[in-house]
């Protein structure tokens, strides 16, 4: 008889404790509690020195890797700017209405050799400065063939910066535990340069230039708090 009411209770406090995880599973998606203009609307064609040039087009994926962006990203922008000298930098942004959608698939030590790249140098941390404070973003660089791509990237989810792997689990958990599953935009800005630091110094000049030329909500989105 006391096994049997030890089994009961024990079925008891699992179905309990099931109950308790399913109340605590975050249920409303933060995309839905806000508004949220498309990508292409934060975007000015001219800031700067820097002047959208529509005949480049940044990496195309293949088709495997469309896929994976379909099934990932709800929206994904690719532009070209030139400045005044005709330098090139390609700007990728990805924006994930559910961040926890697989978006570590697209990061570019991941994607880029997945369409037949070399990495060239390995993911470093870097900051770029910003009028209101520096920029944390990571850095690689890719080649193939005779493209030899530098590029930096940051990952914003919700309406804060952060980093992929713990980091950006612990921002996740931190809406989590506010009932809002958060959504998420990686913003990766390249480069065709031999020369890599010449290529890096090329692309903080242009962020520093677009992120000047951003709205408060279009920085606060692709730039995350503290740079909003």
């Amino acid at each position: 008889m006391r096994a049997a009411r030890r089994a009961l209770l024990l079925a008891a406090a699992m179905g309990g404790t099931g109950l308790l995880a399913e109340r605590l599973r975050p249920q409303r998606f933060l995309a839905d509690e806000q508004a949220r203009l498309p990508l292409a609307g934060l975007m000015p064609d001219h800031f700067g020195s820097w002047t959208r040039d529509p005949s480049v087009a940044p990496l195309l994926p293949n088709p495997q890797q469309q896929q994976v962006l379909a099934d990932t990203y709800d929206e994904v922008l690719a532009l070209s700017f030139r400045n005044a000298a005709r330098q090139l930098v390609m700007l990728s942004l990805a924006y994930g209405r559910n961040q926890h959608k697989g978006m570590l698939v697209h990061r570019p030590e991941i994607c880029y050799p997945a369409q037949g790249f070399r990495l060239e140098q390995d993911v470093v941390d870097a900051t770029v400065a910003l009028d209101d404070g520096p920029l944390p973003l990571k850095r690689l660089v890719a080649s193939q063939g005779r493209r030899h791509e530098p590029i930096s990237y940051w990952v914003v989810v919700g309406d804060t910066l952060t980093a992929f792997g713990y980091p950006h689990r612990w921002v996740a958990l931190r809406y989590g535990l506010q009932g809002l599953i958060p959504d998420g935009v990686l913003v990766r800005v390249s480069s065709l340069n031999t020369d890599n630091a010449e290529g890096f110094a090329l692309q903080a000049a242009f962020i520093r230039e677009w992120a000047r030329a951003l709205s408060p909500a279009a920085r606060l989105r692709l730039l995350g708090r503290g740079h909003g």
